[in-house]
């Protein structure tokens, strides 16, 4: 996984999320941390009972207005689409599959979506860097949070299809660390 680790860096680094911007379409967002302990995390679907919670973000959150476009960071397809509503889950799921250099493919997460920009997304349908790919939900379709996008990327996604962990247990830090890398170099922060 160290090799893939190394291998998703060099060839992520530099990608950009955003859409070219002009001045009066720029959007300043406020972000949430990868890798944060965080105490929001309250829900059933967090912490079973007797259980240690899952309180460690994977992660990035981009908090910006609903319907704020989302855009593809490189050439993909998308591998997995779903709405997960309970509340404190994602809402509308996006999951795009990269293989950017032969050898290497990883998994993009976007959580928190609307319903309607991601109706219509089918397994296999691909985007070049730059493309919209879906929109930011309104709080009563994103599972209850403010408006904004978690962005994940995922090195092994095992079976999982239109969801995935975007927290996990403090105790299990570094095995979910290594399969779910830090997503700012992708975006270039």
């Amino acid at each position: 996984m160290d090799g893939l680790r190394r291998r998703f860096a060099r060839t992520a680094s530099g990608a950009d999320l955003a859409a070219p911007q002009s001045a009066d379409h720029a959007i300043k967002p406020k972000l949430g941390g990868y890798a944060e302990d965080r105490s929001v995390y309250t829900q059933k679907l967090f912490a079973a009972e007797g259980e240690e919670p899952r309180t460690l973000h994977l992660g990035l959150d981009i908090f910006a207005p609903a319907d704020t476009a989302v855009f593809a960071p490189l050439m993909s397809r998308v591998h997995s689409v779903a709405d997960n509503p309970d509340p404190g889950d994602y809402g509308p799921t996006l999951i795009l599959e990269h293989a950017p250099a032969t050898g290497l493919v990883f998994y993009t997460l976007y959580g928190h979506l609307s319903r309607s920009s991601t109706r219509e997304l089918k397994r296999g349908q691909a985007f070049m860097p730059g493309e919209p790919v879906a929109a930011l939900g309104k709080r009563h379709e994103n599972g209850g949070w403010p408006p904004h996008l978690h962005f994940q990327v995922i090195l092994d996604i095992g079976d999982w299809r239109g969801d995935f962990p975007g927290v996990c247990r403090a105790s299990e830090r570094e095995a979910w660390l290594a399969r779910c890398p830090d997503p700012q170099p992708m975006l270039g922060l």
